[in-house]
Parts: structure tokens; C-alpha cells; sequence
């Protein structure tokens, strides 16, 4: 990866996972490669999500417990005569904050460890409560018809892409055209681009 764009500090990568409503999920029966998007929560270093216990996330789990997981966090997109009077396309790029993850995966058994995921899952995506406690029997039998999947990781990266790499000159006429397009998200990009130029 690029120095320019690399991200090791833990407390970064765990913001975005935490923020992030959802992560794309890899997996793989040794044949053929199947990713779909699920929603996730982060415990310490491990990742948790849930699903029904025999669907085809679960039986590819069963044959294979290695996985990637991803997570993306799009900024402005930077269109190609922001950067270049070139007339031509490849300039077009997007900005970004993306967390690139292998592991291995694992069914969690235990009640009350499936229980105390999906309250974090719960507090993460519907954070203002209205529902009653998961360690309530009520769920007990919705638990048992549920995998809880645990996501051990074991190497992972993070990007940011905000145009650290590109010559002063460059830099400061995209911000220019993102100043002038003027929406929320062109802002936004522009406040992370000028804090990661700053990055020793």
C-alpha cells in the first residue's frame, strides 16, 4: 500500500468500524467466491454479526473459516477536470476511508455470549433503546434459531484517500472545485483533506 494513504493507528480503524452501519463479508468453499453485505459489531479486536443458522453464509463458514470483511466510508467524488485540464477521464477519482480485514470465523454456542453480541449490535444501530434487554428469556427461543458468527482477525489494513500524495499545486485545485460545487459531503472531504496533508 501507499505510505501516503496507510492508517495504522487502531483508534482510526476502530472509529470507522464502529460507525459503519455494515461491512461486506467474503467467503469461500474453496470453489467459489460469495461476498454479501451484513450488518456487524466490534468487540475489542473481533468482529460479530448474526444470521439464520442454515442459510449459505453459515454453510460456507462450515467449510471454510477463513474470510475477509471490508468496510468503505465514501467521500467526494472528484471529478476528472478538477485535477487536470487534460480532457481525459482517468484523473476521476473518489476519496475515501476503507478497512480491509482477514479472519477466522466461528459460531458462538453460548447463550448468553449470543445474547451480550446482539445487545451490542442493538445499542450500536438503535442506540436511543425502546426494547426489552436480550438477556430476557423471551428471546430464548429466537436465540436458538440464531448463528452468532465471531470473526477473529488476523491481519488488517486501513486507507485513507484524500489526495495526500498529489503536488501542492494539484491539491489546491481540487479543493477549489470542491469549495465552488459547495455541498455538505464536498466540505466535509475538504476538512479530512487539508487534516491528512498536515500527517507527518
Amino acid at each position: 500500500m501507499n505510505p501516503y494513504f496507510e492508517i495504522t493507528d487502531n483508534a482510526i480503524i476502530y472509529d470507522i468500524l464502529d460507525k459503519a452501519e455494515y461491512g461486506t463479508l467474503a467467503l469461500t468453499d474453496n470453489i467459489t467466491p460469495y461476498a454479501v453485505p451484513v450488518n456487524f459489531v466490534r468487540s475489542g479486536s473481533d468482529l460479530y454479526f448474526h444470521g439464520a443458522l442454515k442459510n449459505k453464509k453459515m454453510k460456507m463458514i462450515e467449510q471454510n473459516s477463513q474470510v475477509s470483511f471490508s468496510v468503505v466510508e465514501n467521500y467526494a467524488i472528484i471529478d476528472s477536470d478538477f485535477s487536470s485540464d487534460e480532457g481525459l477521464a482517468c484523473p476521476a477519482t473518489q476519496f475515501f476511508k476503507s478497512v480491509s480485514i482477514e479472519g477466522v470465523a466461528t459460531q458462538i454456542e453460548d447463550r448468553d455470549e449470543k445474547a451480550a453480541v446482539l445487545e451490542a449490535l442493538m445499542r450500536k444501530l438503535q442506540p436511543k433503546g425502546g426494547y426489552t434487554p436480550l438477556s430476557n428469556t423471551t428471546y430464548d427461543k429466537a436465540l436458538r434459531a440464531t448463528a452468532v458468527v465471531k470473526i477473529e482477525v488476523t491481519q488488517q489494513s486501513c486507507k485513507f484517500k484524500f489526495g495526500q500524495h498529489l503536488s501542492q499545486e494539484r491539491f489546491d485545485r481540487i479543493i477549489a472545485h470542491l469549495h465552488k460545487r459547495g455541498t455538505p459531503l464536498d466540505h466535509e472531504t475538504i476538512t479530512i483533506m487539508q487534516n491528512q496533508r498536515r500527517q507527518p
